[in-house]
């Protein structure tokens, strides 16, 4: 992957709205980039965001989950979430990263129930037809 197409890609859509828009996110900081990616499935569409958001702390708890270097699944693919997590301790970098989606999930759990961000579900589902 060529040095232009990683810089553009720290700073990414994520599969949340703020204010109806959809929400970016500048990863600059993450010397690498990374993510954890967990599967939907199309019935997960009729769950609420904040459920959504514990769907992906259980899966990743089961080790359901998958992971990318610089290319987060939700941008390639419908009915995956994504996470950015950074380049820790090769040894301990699954295990820790799902540590960090986990609290991801449940911080942006709390932010949905806040009201501050919503799933953009035609983003994560594709379309409605």
């Amino acid at each position: 992957m060529d040095p232009a197409h990683r810089e553009a890609l720290k700073h990414t859509r994520t599969i949340f709205l703020s204010d109806g828009q959809p929400h970016y996110e500048n990863l600059s900081a993450l010397p690498e980039m990374w993510w954890v990616s967990v599967k939907l499935s199309i019935e997960d569409r009729l769950l609420a965001d904040e459920e959504l958001m514990d769907i992906v702390a259980d899966r990743c708890r089961a080790g359901d989950c998958k992971f990318t270097h610089y290319d987060a699944l939700h941008h390639q693919h419908e009915l995956y979430i994504s996470f950015p997590v950074m380049n820790c301790d090769q040894g301990l970098a699954q295990r820790g990263w799902v540590m960090m989606v986990i609290g991801l999930a449940e911080h942006y759990r709390m932010e949905i129930a806040a009201g501050r961000l919503s799933v953009d579900r035609d983003y994560v589902f594709g379309p409605r037809t």
